[in-house]
């Protein structure tokens, strides 16, 4: 019985893929709906096809011919450097997980520790503090489990630390 498999195709290329050459390859690929990205440089993208087959080994193979044949035609310096097939199942479960991780501001963190907000804000002052994930107009953000893992393992004796 066919399953619907999604393949992602990464490549690489000796000149710069334009967005015009991208919309041309995802044209190529109009069969399989695709989705195409670049980086910025354009020597490397990635595109996303769906693709029915009874099988992932046959998966695997459609996904590189299907692949090949539209680099040829729209990207003809690129080639292959990374091929992920997946069914729709495991698909569901990876979009299922957050972008971004898990992160905590000043007020989390403080209730956390249970420490006053100003008290918080002095943590990102000692060595080792994690670094902020993201930085908003409100203030950084830090890995929740980062900042937990610190605060497990931080000393906590009151007073200077013992100069050596």
């Amino acid at each position: 019985m066919p399953t619907i498999w999604h393949a992602r195709l990464d490549w690489a290329s000796t000149a710069t893929t334009t967005p015009d050459a991208l919309e041309s390859l995802l044209h190529e690929l109009t069969d399989h709906s695709p989705a195409g990205s670049l980086s910025r440089d354009g020597l490397t993208g990635s595109v996303i096809l769906a693709l029915e087959s009874s099988s992932l080994d046959d998966a695997l193979m459609q996904a590189l011919a299907v692949g090949r044949a539209a680099l040829e035609q729209s990207v003809p310096t690129a080639d292959v450097v990374g091929v992920e097939v997946r069914d729709g199942d495991a698909l569901d479960r990876e979009l299922e997980q957050p972008v971004f991780p898990d992160v905590v501001g000043y007020a989390e963190i403080a209730e956390i520790a249970g420490v006053s907000r100003q008290r918080a804000r002095a943590f990102t002052k000692v060595a080792g503090f994690p670094a902020p994930v993201i930085v908003t107009a409100q203030g950084p953000l830090m890995a929740r489990a980062a900042v937990e893992r610190w605060l497990e393992t931080r000393n906590t004796r009151p007073g200077r630390p013992a100069t050596s």
